[in-house]
């Protein structure tokens, strides 16, 4: 038969086992005060990076997009500058957009340079992009 414990029997802790125990709590909050700011930090940092990313890769299909219509499907070069700037006016949140398109040596080249929108103000991070592609002809 098991007796019960008397109440006065509960184990002895130390003043230095209760001291390291609570120790131990300070270390983990101090811990977490310090990472949590660097964490966010760079969270901002990759979706920042994440969104120049995508701008440079936005800028770039239109570059080489306008280059092909003008290359291969003869649509004029100011027609086609047009059209691109008013896609990336309209369906991004790139700024200040300037699109060139030039032909020449059997090639048409299309820059598109533009300011990409960062998360913070002041965190604008500029665009550009060229694409060349060779002009479909028949040649005798």
């Amino acid at each position: 038969m098991v007796s019960p414990v008397p109440p006065d029997s509960t184990p002895d802790t130390t003043a230095a086992a209760s001291r390291l125990r609570g120790d131990r709590g300070a270390a983990t909050s101090l811990a977490v005060a310090l990472l949590t700011p660097m964490f966010i930090f760079l969270a901002f940092a990759a979706f920042q990076a994440a969104l120049w990313s995508h701008a440079r890769t936005e800028a770039r299909v239109v570059a080489r997009d306008t280059a092909a219509l003008v290359a291969r499907s003869g649509v004029a070069a100011d027609d086609a500058q047009a059209s691109a700037t008013a896609v990336l006016e309209a369906d991004t949140d790139m700024r200040n957009v300037t699109v060139g398109v030039s032909s020449g040596g059997g090639v048409v080249t299309v820059t598109v340079t533009a300011d990409a929108p960062g998360i913070i103000r002041g965190t604008t991070n500029s665009v550009s992009v060229t694409s060349a592609v060779p002009i479909e002809e028949i040649t005798p």
